[in-house]
């Protein structure tokens, strides 16, 4: 009797272990999505506005649930989104300054919440992982309403065309917001249609590739009727835009742009006269040097035949020189032959009679 409770008890307690087991480790991550199992993709995100208040709440954020084994780390990893671990209370702010990217914690028995929120309407994702077991939520974020206007208008244009211009409005993050009514003044210049006061309206959607004309989610184009030569100045405004939320960047209600329109006809007339001139002066500078150029070889020529004849008036004066010379050399080479002739005579005189008379030294 004893035996078989022994192996009842033994029993009961193997199969007790076992189902705990069982049921530990059945599901070792199991992860919920705003208290819904995890059933997002890429394709098919889980969608939350923007947090255009500033405060991260319920409103605002997706609840992440993690359920784990006691005593086991998860780990949440943001790409493109924001992490908190509590939401804000009176008492406690929580802004969109607050989020992180990484939220670690052990489990102590009990789910583990997370709350991410995104100022993006791009995709962003929350990889949750428990030792060797991960797995992906995705979240996209929903424009705000309007809080900035953009124009986009090209700064110059030739006069006679007709340029098109583009206005787009976006929430406080940046995001396109579909849908919005902007009006847009023209000072200067009118719409095609003549008006010079329309409002354009932001596209919803986002044409396909190829397709023209081209849509762009949260733009509106518009073109104008053919400018004059001048200046056209484009002032887009949206009204409905209010205040942004303490802490947010300011709203920009109003955008103002300008467009120089400039006459090209005139401009090439101008241009055209600025070369004929430039040809004419070039013309006038041409035969100035052609005739200087004329001058100069006249000059030139007439400084050779100076010199010239300079050099044959000079080798005549060397040579009248030379042939005085010579006279000269013959007629004082006959004074030296004369006077020597002379002197013999004279000493063969003396010397004749200095053998018949003695003279007296002079005293």
């Amino acid at each position: 009797m004893k035996v078989t409770k022994k192996i009842a008890i033994a029993t009961v307690a193997a199969l007790a272990i076992a189902g705990i087991s069982t049921v530990a480790h059945a599901n070792p991550l199991a992860v919920t999505v705003a208290g819904v199992a995890n059933a997002t993709t890429s394709a098919a995100p889980q969608t939350v506005a923007v947090p255009t208040s500033n405060v991260i709440d319920g409103t605002n954020t997706v609840a992440i649930t993690a359920t784990v084994d006691t005593a086991t780390a998860v780990s949440f990893v943001a790409s493109g989104v924001r992490l908190v671990s509590a939401l804000a209370t009176p008492t406690i702010p929580v802004t969109t300054a607050s989020g992180v990217g990484v939220i670690s914690a052990t489990s102590a028995g009990l789910p583990i919440t997370v709350y991410a929120y995104t100022t993006s309407t791009n995709t962003g994702s929350i990889t949750i992982t428990n030792g060797a077991y991960s797995t992906i939520v995705y979240i996209k974020g929903t424009a705000g309403v309007a809080s900035n206007v953009t124009l986009s208008v090209p700064s110059n244009a030739a006069a006679n065309t007709a340029p098109n211009i583009s206005v787009s409005a976006t929430d406080v993050f940046g995001n396109p917001v579909a849908s919005e009514p902007i009006s847009v003044t023209l000072i200067n210049g009118s719409f095609s249609d003549g008006s010079i006061t329309k409002v354009l309206t932001t596209s919803a959607v986002t044409s396909a590739p190829g397709v023209t004309p081209v849509t762009v989610l949260g733009f509106a184009t518009a073109t104008l009727s053919a400018l004059s030569a001048g200046t056209v100045t484009v002032v887009a405004t949206d009204t409905a835009i209010g205040t942004n939320s303490v802490g947010l960047p300011a709203p920009v209600k109003t955008a103002i742009a300008t467009i120089s329109v400039a006459d090209l006809n005139a401009q090439i007339a101008s241009l055209n006269a600025q070369v004929v001139s430039l040809t004419a002066q070039l013309k006038t500078a041409t035969d100035a040097l052609a005739a200087e150029k004329a001058a100069h070889a006249a000059d030139t020529a007439t400084a050779q035949a100076a010199l010239q004849a300079e050099k044959a008036s000079h080798a005549g004066d060397v040579a009248n020189d030379q042939s005085t010379l010579a006279a000269e050399k013959t007629a004082h080479a006959n004074d030296v032959a004369t006077a020597t002739a002379k002197y013999n005579a004279l000493v063969k005189l003396y010397n004749a009679k200095a053998k018949k008379y003695k003279f007296a030294t002079t005293k």
